[in-house]
């Protein structure tokens, strides 16, 4: 049974499952995910424009070639899946190259290394090293520095807007989130960007520092790259595009970073995919794909409604009924109380008698105004004769 989808609109019923009769037993339509993005882009371009118009005063900060804020304007893939998802190693980011960069095109990158970076400094400035690689690269400095030079708060979220993308060496990237904190990890905006800065030496187990090169061609990759922080839940978002996109260049994207989760990080692949979205920071989701059943595994469905198990032993009491019928009990005389406890032995035999629970409610409603009337008149005072 596949799932389908009524679009407003459209003349036909829209599949969000492709299944394939060889491989994977699931696909991304590609087709589906280019409707999407066109919609989606279309929608926050049409507010970015209604904003703009609407706007008292015009904004002097924004850059005069088109690549302002408004087109910067970050485009997510949720991913849902079945059962949560566990990342053992979820302090190191993973990345996922993608067909088209997502950073903007002067960027400006800030590298974090391993102390000393003067030994990284004269890597960059090496002749070898490309030229348009280093001349994004506007500053180097070890954590050492980067911890003693920026303590305070106002200082960090200055470093945070002077550049653009923020690169760490993998050795160092589990430590970061306690030296940066949370203006730079409150948001998935800047978090820096593991790169491979060093190489195992032939022959041994012993790093070295790797060559010009190698340094340069692994920053141009994570440069178009997105990360992934999986965290032990069923829902993972993913930054897969930008307003300034166009809607093929976001369904590539889109296919690359899901043929990267369903292959390499989710378990059980695309077993274990529940639904994929995109949508923009402040829009609603759009499906894209969508799973035909809602388990992973079929020992998981019932073939019969679920019952709760029977515990053995008497049924606990709640703690507010039993404090209820101890004060039921000090009311009542001795003989009520000997006749109510030998029918609560006899509960068997009393199940056989055919009384509804409104028949049961008024024998009780009775019982304790009964109970009431003669508690007050027990304490009754007599009138004193004036």
């Amino acid at each position: 049974m596949s799932k389908f989808v009524v679009v407003k609109g459209a003349q036909s019923d829209t599949a969000l499952t492709t299944k394939v009769t060889s491989g994977s037993p699931y696909q991304l339509d590609p087709a589906q995910v280019e409707r999407a993005a066109k919609g989606l882009l279309g929608h926050m371009k049409k507010h970015a424009i209604l904003k703009a118009e609407s706007a008292d005063k015009k904004n002097l900060l924004a850059a005069d070639d088109g690549d302002s804020e408004e087109d910067d304007a970050p485009i997510y893939l949720t991913l849902s899946t079945k059962t949560h998802v566990k990342d053992e190693n979820r302090l190191k980011p993973n990345k996922i190259p993608l067909f088209h960069s997502i950073q903007p095109k002067n960027v400006r990158i800030c590298l974090i290394v391993r102390e000393p970076q003067r030994e990284f400094k004269d890597l960059i400035a090496d002749s070898s090293f490309p030229e348009n690689v280093s001349a994004k690269i506007c500053r180097v400095i070890d954590v050492n520095k980067l911890r003693t030079k920026y303590k305070s708060f106002e200082q960090k979220r200055q470093l945070l807007v002077e550049y653009d993308v923020f690169l760490a060496d993998d050795r160092i990237i589990t430590t970061l989130p306690k030296v940066l904190g949370k203006v730079f990890y409150s948001s998935k905006g800047k978090r820096p960007m593991p790169v491979t800065v060093t190489r195992q030496k032939k022959g041994t187990k012993t790093r070295v520092t790797a060559t010009p090169q190698e340094v340069a061609q692994d920053i141009e990759t994570t440069l178009i790259s997105t990360l992934v922080n999986l965290s032990s839940s069923a829902n993972t978002t993913v930054k897969i595009g930008t307003l300034s996109m166009t809607p093929q260049q976001v369904s590539q994207n889109v296919g690359a970073v899901v043929s990267h989760l369903t292959t390499r990080l989710i378990p059980k692949g695309w077993r274990n995919v529940r639904a994929l979205h995109i949508k923009g920071g402040s829009t609603m989701a759009l499906p894209v794909w969508l799973a035909d059943e809602l388990w992973l595994d079929e020992r998981q469905v019932l073939d019969q409604p679920w019952t709760p198990p029977i515990r053995d032993g008497a049924p606990r009491i709640n703690e507010k009924k039993r404090k209820f019928e101890e004060w039921e009990n000090e009311l009542i005389d001795e003989e009520e109380l000997a006749e109510r406890r030998s029918r609560s032995k006899k509960s068997d035999k009393m199940k056989a008698i055919n009384v509804t629970p409104k028949e049961k409610a008024s024998i009780s409603k009775e019982r304790k105004k009964k109970i009431k009337n003669e508690a007050m008149k027990s304490v009754q005072a007599p009138l004193i004769a004036s």
